[in-house]
Parts: structure tokens; C-alpha cells; sequence
């Protein structure tokens, strides 16, 4: 029996919280409605870091603040004992989240006109940071099996083959299906990499989140020379719950890739980040593994009943198996509605609050994304809601 709080909720209406702002504006007042949509947790911080951040603040001078030993130390110590990876911590870069990485890595490393790819359905952020800088955005879709999702190596080789092609975005875990990609297909991704020159940004946001009988393999660890050719992206915000910090680390092993970067970076950030979020992290990593430890089998709980929920009340509802994140992906298209009536049914009628598949690309069409971080008892009522508006429906089951 965990001593860590999975059941208490916080309602952040009129808080201007990003997950909660379309509930708040659609005039949602049910203290059970929730949403499931935004990738942050409906869940209480671990305590010990809640107790870091009263410290820090009982300090009273917030001023400029940058990674010290400290925080360096607390990072690799993490990544070493988590995910088998010694990181020299001269290769750390300040970041306020893993998508203001990305962003800057796409204009250190690409130019108007370049190409950049990813695997679809896409984290929505992608391709938005492609189009705007002007960048040609390539998608490599992934093939959908009975068992799950699989690469496209073919066609992924056929878009890096082209001379435009510069950067592959790698979500690793992927949201939102929720693989996690085997060391083979990895090293498959990399060495398509390598015969054609294209530099690899490794967001691995999601990687505490593996569920039992996955691992996570981090990309640099797949040799010298594929660690020299990646940027990858990494934060505690995801699996502390931190996002509102704003704070995350870009891990660069090569040296002319990491002064290209900061040449970028440091032209708009200088080396700072958040006084509370460097404090937040530095908390996490060095206090915060048994809560995680607990919040997991809280999360496998979550997705247990989510999945036999469906497969009991909605058997034609195909389900991604879980392998990571905390995200739930479904295929609703056999209620037979169109994207837009199946928003309406999904908000107005069972008053689940989620990400559409259609936000991730038209592989997405039909597809809700589920956020399973919040306590059970919710989760619960939001699925005996949509059990029960599908009836009044005459839904198909």
C-alpha cells in the first residue's frame, strides 16, 4: 500500500491552467467532470518536492538562477541509475521545456526550405515548429498491426534519402500511441540516420514512464557515433509533474553540435532557467524516485481499468497496448460519427474532456488520447459517463 496520495484532486478552474481554460469557457461547473486531454497530471507532486520548493521560497531572492554542480550532479545521477546512461555533465543545456528545444534545435540545424520528419500520428507541436520557420514538415506514418504500431523503415529511408531532408524528430516513447521503440528499431532509425546525413532530435520526455516487460533505450546509448549525431531532450516535468516550471535539459554529447546550439540559445535565454524549476528537479531526481516508483503501479492500475473498461462496454473500441507514457490511445471510429459529432458526444453529451486523434494528423482521425494520471475514482465516473451517453444514443457497442 503506497504512503503517496494518488486520490485527492485539485480542481485548477480559474487558475489558467492549460488543461482546464476549455472546460472553464464552456461553463463546466461538475466538480466530477475532469479532463483527460492536456499531457500534465490531475495528481498531487511528491511531497519531498513540494518541501523543496517551501524551502526555496522561505529563501526570499529569486534572482537569475543557472544549472550549478548540484543540479548537474542530481540529473546524471538519474540518467545513470534510471536508464544506464553516464552523461558527462558538460554536455547539458538550460531549456524551458522540450518543445522550446526542438524549436531551437530546428533553426540551429535547418534552414527555410529544409525538411524535417517525424512519425505520424505527431505530438501537434512538430509540425507547427516546422511550418512556422518556414521548414517543409514530412510525415512517416506508422503502420498499425492488430498487435500495435510498427516504423516504416522503407518509407522513412525514402524521406531522409532526399537532399532537403535534415532532421528527424524522434518522440521516444511516442506520443501519442505510447511505443516504445525496441533497441533494434532504434539502431534501425539510426543508421538510416547516418547513410544520409540527417541529425536526429531524440524527445524522451516520456522515459521513466515504461510499462513492465519494456525498456527504454536511450539513443546515444546505441554507440559513439550515433550519440555524436543526436540532440536529445529530456525534463522532469512529465514524470513529476512539473510542466508549470518550465524547465527542462537538452543533452548534446558532440561538441560542435552543442556550441551550434548555444549559439542559438543563449542568444534568447542567456544560460538561466527557473529558479523554481531548477530547485523543483534538482528535488526530483535526487528524492523523488519512490514516489515514482508508487505513482507506476498507480498508472497500471489506471490503464487496467481503462482497458478492460472498453473491452467489456465498447469491444469493437480497438485499444494501443500499453508500453509507455501515460497516455491511452483508442480508435472510437466504429461509433460511426464524424470528427465533429464525436467531439460534441465526447464534451456535450458524455463530458469527457480529451484530446482529439484529429490534433495528431489525419492518422489520428477517430482516435481520442486518454491522460491516465489522475486519481481512480474519476476515471471511473468519466467512463460509466460515456457508457451511459452511448446508451442514450443507441450507440454501437
Amino acid at each position: 500500500m503506497s504512503n503517496y496520495d494518488f486520490t485527492t484532486l485539485r480542481s485548477r478552474l480559474h487558475m489558467g491552467a492549460s488543461k482546464w481554460v476549455p472546460m472553464e469557457k464552456a461553463g463546466v461547473t461538475d466538480p466530477n467532470v475532469i479532463p483527460f486531454s492536456v499531457a500534465d497530471m490531475d495528481l498531487l507532486v511528491a511531497p519531498e518536492i513540494v518541501a523543496a520548493l517551501q524551502d526555496h521560497a522561505a529563501f526570499g531572492v529569486y534572482g537569475y538562477t543557472g544549472m550549478d554542480e548540484t543540479f548537474r550532479t542530481a540529473l546524471t545521477g538519474w540518467m545513470e541509475r534510471r536508464h544506464g546512461w553516464k552523461v558527462d555533465p558538460g554536455w547539458l543545456v538550460n531549456n524551458f521545456g522540450v518543445v522550446h528545444a526542438v524549436g531551437q534545435a530546428v533553426q540551429a540545424f535547418t534552414r527555410p526550405g529544409d525538411a524535417i520528419v517525424t512519425q505520424t500520428p505527431a505530438y501537434p507541436p512538430f509540425k507547427r515548429i516546422a511550418e512556422a520557420t518556414g521548414r517543409t514538415f514530412l510525415a512517416n506514418p506508422l503502420r498499425r498491426t492488430d498487435q500495435g504500431y510498427e516504423l516504416d523503415l522503407d518509407h522513412l529511408e525514402g524521406l531522409c534519402s532526399r537532399e532537403e531532408t535534415k532532421l528527424l524528430i524522434l518522440c521516444s516513447p511516442h506520443n501519442p500511441t505510447g511505443r516504445v521503440w525496441t533497441r533494434a528499431e532504434l539502431e534501425a532509425v539510426a543508421d538510416i540516420c547516418r547513410r544520409h546525413n540527417v541529425l536526429i532530435f531524440s524527445d524522451e520526455i516520456h522515459a521513466d514512464f515504461i510499462a513492465p516487460g519494456h525498456t527504454h533505450t536511450v539513443l546515444a546509448t546505441l554507440g559513439e557515433e550515433t550519440a555524436h549525431r543526436c540532440i536529445l531532450g529530456t525534463s522532469a516535468s512529465k514524470t513529476f509533474n512539473l510542466a508549470g516550471l518550465a524547465t527542462a535539459t537538452t543533452v548534446i554529447p558532440d561538441q560542435d553540435l552543442r556550441r551550434q546550439f548555444r549559439a542559438r540559445t543563449d542568444g534568447y535565454t542567456g544560460s538561466y532557467t527557473g529558479y523554481f524549476g531548477l530547485a523543483a528537479t534538482r528535488a526530483a531526481y535526487e528524492r523523488g524516485e519512490p514516489w515514482l516508483e508508487a505513482l507506476l503501479v498507480h498508472l497500471k492500475g489506471n490503464f487496467e481499468l481503462c482497458r478492460s473498461f472498453l473491452a467489456d462496454r465498447f469491444p469493437s473500441v480497438w485499444t494501443a497496448p500499453w508500453e509507455g507514457t501515460y497516455l491511452l490511445w483508442a480508435n472510437f471510429s466504429s461509433l460511426g460519427l464524424s470528427p465533429e459529432e464525436q467531439l460534441r458526444f465526447m464534451r456535450d453529451e458524455a463530458g469527457l474532456w480529451l484530446d482529439e486523434g484529429t490534433m495528431f494528423g489525419p492518422e489520428g482521425t477517430g482516435f481520442e488520447r486518454f491522460v491516465l494520471a489522475c486519481p481512480r475514482r474519476h476515471l471511473e465516473l468519466a467512463l460509466e459517463r460515456l457508457d451511459e451517453a452511448a446508451r442514450r444514443r443507441g450507440l454501437p457497442r
